[in-house]
């Protein structure tokens, strides 16, 4: 009985300690999203040497709506399944 005792003890204090940095770093995380947000994005890329109308380009080519010119295939082959 000592030893299980001893044995959930030491389970609790670990349980206890272990949760305190965890609690810590979701402080910190928070603290970097914020300044995060006050940066220009598009300031930012320009300083890193992105080209922002291509970029603007290839925003609008990925976000075409289904109107494209892709076409699906006719569905399964009938003669492959005999």
């Amino acid at each position: 009985m000592a030893k299980y005792l001893t044995i959930a003890t030491a389970l609790t204090i670990f349980l206890i300690l272990s949760s305190t940095p965890l609690s810590s770093q979701a402080r910190i995380i928070q603290g970097v999203r914020a300044m995060q947000k006050s940066i220009d994005s598009k300031l930012l890329l320009h300083e890193l040497g992105f080209d922002l109308p291509k970029l603007k380009h290839y925003q609008r080519m990925s976000t075409r709506g289904p109107g494209s010119d892709r076409v699906s295939p006719g569905g399964p082959d009938p003669q492959h399944h005999f």
